[in-house]
């Protein structure tokens, strides 16, 4: 019996290959991107369950001490993991892991070649690093690896790098200037893609000499710190018992180095700390940060996951509008074998059967679509995008299941439909089946909204995008060259800065610590006259950095370089002398000083100039307060670079040229970049955003219209001898296609109704995350209706204008 049923089944694909091959592409690129959906889904998730005691391991965030508008952070003082291993019984250890930043490494082989290359994923860890994670090595100890000092764990990568095929335990690595010698004493395997960090180098904790320097400090903030609970803990009431942490350790030490807890912490929110789950680190990191790596967005994985049901949603209307539509074909099959004595329960089984071989057959074709969508997504878009059903029993259950699934949902209704004629009207020619598009008219009006919104949040993300792109920072990006770690070259910087600044084709040149666009790095200073104090992001320039960048000052002046006092000045931002209580005018000739470790006076400066406000991160951050010391000034830095503004067209020449005298003051690496695209990288996750949704918005245009080509064609065939008729009557070409169209025309119109506010709702909420925001403006939805009515009329055009140019007597000869 089961045998038959399948046998009519395929008879009645094979009879009706128009509209099943029309079903099968539908179904076909519906569940392809579901499946591209749920790789990526699948694979954000899986995120550091590899672990062994996942469930136990924890991050510790803390109030983040330098954003005035609050929230958490996952970096810590080193002080912190001690304090919790000692006085929580709860925590069985503890861990740091700190961010030295980046290293001139080399290795001198053993025929005396010296190899060197700057390296920048370094962290470094205490010796119990391996008990929390479980990243195997295939060569070292893990329980010794990091013992002592000078000692490094490298990725298999490096070792390649560096040493070859030849075993790296033992060998000697020369760490920075000072050529440090430390030795490997590990080597890992290849480091999971799913872990919300990987490193090249690990190397022991006070190897740094910094987390020593620091180890009584709370607010030198450079460290992820990580315990182990044991079994059975109630995270809730240790998170409260932390409160204790800042009133016997927090202010104390604050008030050991003349530091005011109170001011420090005036506008923003309650020091506290909170345990997150390591295994949520990845996605629900957005405000707290990884300190030691990158970080995911819960959000994004929600919205690609509705995505994924509204595709094949469309692709299942597309079904259930075209087998009812058809079900003329089909009225008579029914009545027959009800006449015969067949149940409608079998007649159901039939239908539902029909279905699920379709869905089974498109799945089988979305599979080979998988491959192709890959391709263009990593290859056209140029992102990363996870892909990779894997073998597991999960994945083989989906692939099952979808036929299954999307086939049952889909073919319910029709089968219900097709089979509730009654025999005795449907034999005698009684029943005309699909004169009612009532249900039919609502399932296309669900495909357009939801293209319709598709196209909306494409625009509305591409024009954000251009809005990034386009709005003045408040300096000039563009036609800036850096030359990185240019403190390789010590005390040569000034020197290599003005012979460049002397080649053809280069405008200006300037040194300085660091750029707009690579971070912000605050610290605490202090209102002179009334101690009260602000979190501010320092940087370290020469006297041609405003005048490199294109930043204005609203008052004042800038560096001189005859002036040897100005090595003391400072040069705030606008945002810092509102936040001290001064105007741009007022803050002249005051004085901000830096109270490291307790000494007001050190790191005083008078202020001789106020820079006007520009961005000096992401648009994604509001302006916050900015102070730029001298290069030449005593104040800490983390490094140096060389900003060059050149003529674009001698691009080439410059370069070679910088190589070529770079070269002959040091053996480190030659290292540079462009400004204007380290800015556009900051957004790559909107271009990724932008670009998929401009692929899944076709995909969904494209099944919508697929489904409308079916429908079409058989309210042509349906109609054609009404058109024949209205044809011997008079009627036009022009007039017939308006006969075919005007349905669809309301329909996409109505659509267009209830996409508006559906989009408008859906971008309002996207964009409020932005501090700065495109407008959402009506010309955005207009385009996108549109752009649908038009893409409806061209896909009706041919079938309109075929059945328009037929013959009457083709139609009606028969009568």
């Amino acid at each position: 019996m089961l045998k038959n049923y399948f046998k009519t089944a395929i008879r009645t694909i094979l009879r009706e290959k128009y509209f099943s091959l029309i079903n099968i592409v539908g179904l076909a690129l519906g569940i392809s991107v579901c499946l591209i959906i749920y790789s990526y889904v699948i694979y954000e998730t899986s995120f550091d369950k590899f672990h062994t005691d996942i469930e136990r391991i924890y991050r510790v965030n803390q109030t983040n001490i330098w954003d005035s508008g609050g929230g958490m952070m996952g970096s810590t003082g080193p002080q912190l993991a001690l304090v919790l291993a000692s006085d929580y019984p709860e925590i069985e250890e503890s861990l740091r892991i700190n961010t030295p930043g980046e290293y001139l490494v080399r290795y001198s082989k053993p025929d005396g070649q010296m190899m060197a290359f700057n390296e920048g994923n370094i962290y470094a860890a205490d010796s119990n690093f391996f008990n929390f994670f479980t990243i195997p090595l295939k060569e070292g100890n893990p329980k010794t690896a990091l013992q002592g000092l000078n000692k490094v764990v490298i990725s298999g990568e490096v070792a390649k790098k560096y040493f070859g095929d030849e075993p790296a335990l033992g060998k000697t690595l020369q760490f920075g200037e000072s050529r440090r010698l430390v030795e490997v004493t590990g080597v890992t395997e290849e480091q999971p893609d799913n872990s919300h960090f990987q490193f090249d180098y690990l190397i022991s904790i006070y190897t740094n000499p910094n987390v020593k320097r620091f180890e009584w400090s709370w607010i030198w903030t450079q460290d992820a710190t990580y315990v182990k609970l044991a079994q059975g803990v109630d995270v809730s009431a240790l998170e409260k018992k932390f409160a204790n942490i800042v009133s016997l350790y927090v202010k104390p030490s604050f008030n050991t180095h003349g530091i005011v807890y109170e001011d420090f912490m005036n506008g923003k929110d309650e020091w506290q700390f909170e345990l997150q789950p390591m295994q949520s680190i990845h996605l629900y990191s957005e405000e707290t940060g990884n300190r030691i790596g990158s970080v995911g967005d819960i959000k994004y994985v929600n919205i690609f996951s509705l995505v994924a049901v509204f595709v094949l949603l469309l692709a299942i209307i597309n079904f259930i509008n075209l087998l009812t539509a058809r079900g003329t074909a089909r009225t008579k099959e029914v009545g027959v074998k009800k006449a015969m004595g067949a149940l409608r329960r079998s007649l159901i089984f039939q239908f539902q059967l029909e279905s699920v071989l379709t869905a089974a057959i498109a799945t089988a074709l979305g599979l080979g679509l998988l491959e192709i969508f890959r391709i263009l997504i990593t290859n056209l878009l140029e992102v990363d995008f996870p892909f990779g059903l894997g073998g597991s029993i999960n994945t083989v259950l989906l692939l099952i299941g979808i036929p299954i699934i999307v086939g049952s949902l889909a073919g319910f209704y029709p089968a219900l439909y097709l089979t509730s004629f009654k025999p005795a009207h449907v034999l005698k020619g009684k029943m005309e089946v699909g004169s009612k598009m009532g249900l039919r008219n609502v399932l296309v009006t669900a495909q357009f909204v939801i293209s319709m919104v598709f196209i909306i949040a494409t625009i509305m993300v591409n024009k954000q995008l251009n809005y990034f792109q386009s709005k003045n920072l408040g300096f000039n990006k563009d036609n800036i060259l850096i030359v990185n770690n240019a403190e390789k070259i010590s005390d040569q910087v000034k020197s290599f800065r003005d012979e460049i600044s002397q080649l053809p084709g280069v405008i200006n040149a300037s040194v300085a610590m660091t750029l707009p666009g690579r971070g912000s790095f605050e610290d605490i200073f202090m209102k002179y006259e009334d101690g009260s104090q602000l979190s501010i992001s320092q940087t370290k320039i020469d006297q041609h950095y405003f005048e490199t960048l294109g930043l204005s000052l609203v008052a004042g002046r800038t560096f001189d370089p005859d002036r040897p006092a100005d090595r003391l000045k400072v040069i705030p931002n606008e945002t810092t002398v509102r936040a001290f209580g001064w105007s741009p005018e007022e803050a002249l000739g005051k004085i901000i000083s830096y109270p490291d470790f307790g000494d007001p006076n050190q790191g005083a400066g008078e202020i001789i100039g106020v820079v006007k406000d520009f961005n000096f991160v992401s648009l994604r951050n509001d302006i916050e307060p900015a102070i730029f010391y001298h290069i030449d000034g005593d104040i800490w830095e983390i490094g140096k670079v060389v900003a060059i503004k050149f003529q674009g067209q001698q691009t080439s020449e410059i370069i070679s040229a910088m190589k070529e005298k770079w070269s002959l003051l040091t053996d480190a690496p030659f290292d540079y970049s462009f400004l204007d695209q380290e800015w556009a990288r900051q957004y790559q996750q909107e271009q990724r955003l932008a670009g998929l949704f401009s692929i899944f918005a076709g995909l969904s245009i494209l099944i919508a219209m697929i489904g409308l080509i079916g429908l079409v064609t058989y309210a042509a065939e349906k109609r054609k001898k009404e058109i024949g008729l209205r044809k011997v009557l008079g009627a036009s070409v022009g007039q017939v296609v308006f006969l075919l169209n005007r349905n669809f025309t309301i329909l996409v119109l109505t659509s267009f109704v209830i996409a508006v506010p559906l989009g408008w709702y859906a971008m309002d909420s996207w964009l409020n995350q932005f501090p700065y925001r495109t407008p959402i403006e009506l010309t955005s939805f207009l385009l996108a209706g549109a752009t649908m009515l038009i893409i409806t009329w061209i896909t009706v055009a041919y079938q309109s204008i075929k059945a328009g140019l037929t013959n009457p007597v083709d139609v009606l000869k028969d009568e």
